[in-house]
């Protein structure tokens, strides 16, 4: 038997490893490709992760810009007992609003001007409130750039009493700014043109009317009866217009030290919750159910709006005392009576207004603007008051064009308004919105941007300027 001595040829083996060098090649070129686009897509994913975590910091911090409202905590003489009340110290929110000179007064709550390198530069100011609503601090927060590192940096204006700032606190007096992103390519925040006639949606009172009614609330504990007539002197029928009177005092007029004063361990209430213009009889909360319960939803601007109308020159109301007597304006639950909460916390706190301090101003036109970070269902409008001062429970206190609305702040226009330039100033009181642009980098090579993550918000500014 003859054996086959064939192998392969030269020309059979200069073809095979031609063969094998132009897989091998492929194969190194498909390998870098897809370590390459590896690579690429987590630069992206990374850049884009990272600007959407700057855009969830950034709407927490401008949404609250201007908060001015706040509950405050413990006893104190008068209306702090009961609830909420403006402090001194929220003067403080607005920027410069005892200027003198003309066009550069400012009482919003924000600067915001460019670097050398056309990045913006943004502060803005706001109250810190602790886990129960109730007021801590005034902070001034301050977004910047500094080498393609957008930083965020705080510090403390003012302190309540009996609060105490701690060492490790981002905005304790030595605390270092917070690196928030690098390669940063752009940084840029736009103020919304002020003025710009809003669109709203009125919730109450319904059906578009202009007139409601007034119904005190009777048969809780310390919620005392008083007079809510329309300007026909009827307690029964609504109207354009509410007079309130009637008030109980908790101001006991006695020559003893020891029964007279200010009763603050069992203080009455005056409150009167907010139906349609309906003639029904029945308790307080049934009239609400029926006649006034509202839903707000999150991520919504909403408005209380009313006139508070002048009085005579004799009424006891004149003699209201700021951080004394309380007046204020909120929702409460159909159900409880109660404020909005969540695990026990209030989310929806009130706001507190003034009556006219003389005949002759003090009034006209109250606003409030807010949201709400959850559904907040079946409550309705009330006015609280607590008279403290011996004489104010004596007055009467007249409220029309009394209006629930909903801001359709997609109208919101960004069109090129400087809020540093010359008389804007005057005007940034009224600046609604701010526009973030935002750009990271990530995987840059010689010169190039790399890969990009991208944020582009609006985030409305509700509370800012002296409104509400």
């Amino acid at each position: 038997m003859k054996l086959s001595k064939a192998g392969f040829t030269l020309m059979e083996l200069l073809v095979y490893m031609a063969i094998v060098g132009i897989v091998v090649v492929i194969a190194g070129e498909a390998f870098s490709n897809s370590t390459k686009f590896r690579i690429r897509t987590d630069n992206m994913v990374r850049a884009t992760q990272e600007a959407e975590n700057v855009g969830m910091v950034f709407r927490e911090d401008v949404s609250q810009m201007g908060a001015k409202s706040s509950q405050e905590a413990g006893l104190a003489n008068g209306g702090a007992f009961y609830g909420v009340k403006f402090s001194e110290a929220n003067a403080k929110i607005y920027m410069d609003p005892d200027n003198i000179d003309a066009g550069k007064k400012d009482s919003s709550s924000f600067l915001l001007k460019k670097d050398d390198d056309d990045f913006s530069d943004l502060t803005i100011r706001r109250l810190r409130y602790d886990d129960n609503g109730y007021y801590q601090a005034i902070e001034e927060v301050r977004w910047y750039v500094v080498n393609k590192t957008l930083k965020r940096s705080c510090r403390i204006l003012e302190v309540a009493d009996g609060v105490t700032i701690e060492e490790s606190d981002p905005c304790a007096e030595n605390a270092s700014p917070v690196d928030m992103a690098s390669g940063v390519t752009i940084f840029n925040v736009e103020a919304a043109s002020p003025g710009v006639k809003e669109e709203m949606a009125q919730l109450f009172p319904p059906d578009n009317t202009d007139e409601f009614r007034l119904v005190p609330r009777v048969g809780d504990a310390n919620y005392v009866n008083f007079k809510a007539v329309n300007s026909m002197g009827s307690e029964i029928n609504g109207g354009s217009e509410i007079t309130l009177s009637g008030f109980t005092s908790n101001y006991v007029n006695s020559d003893d030290p020891a029964v007279g004063g200010i009763n603050t361990l069992n203080p009455n209430v005056n409150q009167a919750v907010a139906i349609k213009s309906e003639t029904g009889a029945g308790v307080w909360n049934g009239l609400c159910d029926q006649y006034g319960k509202m839903t707000l939803q999150p991520d919504m601007v909403y408005e209380i709006s009313f006139d508070v109308l002048s009085v005579n020159d004799d009424d006891k109301s004149l003699m209201f005392v700021p951080g004394t007597d309380h007046m204020s304006v909120g929702f409460r639950k159909v159900a409880t009576g109660d404020f909005a909460k969540v695990n026990d916390k209030v989310i929806l706190p009130d706001f507190l207004f003034f009556p006219p301090l003389d005949a002759t101003r003090g009034s006209g036109k109250r606003s409030m603007r807010f949201t709400v970070p959850e559904v907040v269902e079946n409550v309705c409008l009330a006015f609280t008051f607590a008279c403290y001062s011996p004489l104010v429970s004596q007055g009467q206190i007249r409220i029309g064009d009394l209006k629930v609305q909903q801001v359709a702040t997609a109208n919101y226009k960004f069109n090129g308004f400087d809020p540093e330039f010359g008389n804007n100033k005057r005007e940034k009181k009224n600046v609604k919105a701010l526009k973030l642009r935002l750009q990271v980098s990530r995987g840059a090579k010689n010169g190039g941007k790399g890969e990009t993550g991208d944020v582009d918000l609006i985030v409305a500014t509700p509370s800012n300027g002296p409104r509400d």
